[in-house]
């Protein structure tokens, strides 16, 4: 490989450590652009750094057969349990496999594939064209590939906030803070993420924390574009969020919907 992995070693962590709570902060409202592309593409449908199942799942509940793949040993860890506990119909349609989507091959090619706003975790030029190639490899002559994107150029340089407490079925209370931070010189994003859980029921109260430190390469358009061309394949739709609104220069997200090039 020409780009050095080690160089982005310390954000290659991912979320371990909060595997259990991450889920609890998602907005889902990417499930309804996938669940209208599943329909139309039909099955099979391979999830790429499908996490603890989120959207994996959500397509087996509507009768969709998925392969999720996921190389985090604690995402895995909670994806099993969740798959544990689904009806046996709905547990059929999952299969849960371990592997890393920059570098993957399955003996089974598919309608729709997906990467749901984890591309940017390949974090260089290789790995990026190394994931796009594994896609091309696996996607139908007929299939679609669904990439969500967040563009380098429009995202702020720095950013703090905290979303609003989770409360989970025992009673514990989940929180998280993050902070994140632009290097424009190395086209990262980096992203601390705090969860504190806390249990009101017990006294004196006491507090539990993870602190994940991530990162995410920020591809602008035109770099977009290129890799996409590089790894022959070609843009179908394009939007600018997940409500299906035109995409502009100053989104701060790119949906693309992709096929093989003719």
């Amino acid at each position: 490989m020409n780009d050095r992995r080690d160089a982005h070693s310390e954000l290659r962590g991912g979320y371990e450590a909060a595997a259990e709570f991450y889920d609890l902060f998602a907005k889902n409202d990417d499930i309804p652009f996938y669940l209208d592309y599943a329909r139309r593409q039909g099955s099979p449908i391979l999830d790429l750094a499908a996490g603890a199942g989120r959207v994996s799942f959500a397509l087996a509940r509507e009768g969709f057969e998925v392969v999720a793949l996921e190389r985090s040993e604690d995402m895995l860890r909670v994806a099993r349990q969740r798959h544990n506990d689904l009806t046996e119909v709905i547990a059929k349609q999952v299969t849960i496999i371990e592997g890393d989507f920059t570098d993957f091959t399955l003996n089974q090619q598919f309608s729709l594939i997906i990467i749901p706003a984890s591309f940017g975790h390949a974090l260089t030029r290789d790995e990026q064209l190394s994931t796009l190639s594994c896609v091309r490899c696996h996607l139908r002559d007929n299939g679609l590939f669904i990439l969500d994107l967040f563009p380098g150029g429009v995202q702020p340089e720095r950013a703090f906030f905290e979303d609003v407490p989770v409360e989970l079925p025992d009673g514990r209370i989940v929180r998280r803070v993050g902070e994140m931070r632009v290097d424009p010189a190395r086209q990262i994003l980096e992203l601390k993420l705090h969860f504190i859980i806390s249990d009101p029921q017990i006294e004196p109260k006491k507090e539990e924390c993870f602190e994940l430190l991530s990162g995410a390469a920020l591809i602008h358009n035109r770099e977009a574009n290129m890799l996409m061309r590089m790894s022959d394949l070609e843009i179908v739709e394009e939007f600018g969020d997940f409500d299906r609104r035109p995409f502009s220069s100053d989104c701060g997200r790119r949906i693309l919907v992709l096929r093989k090039s003719s």
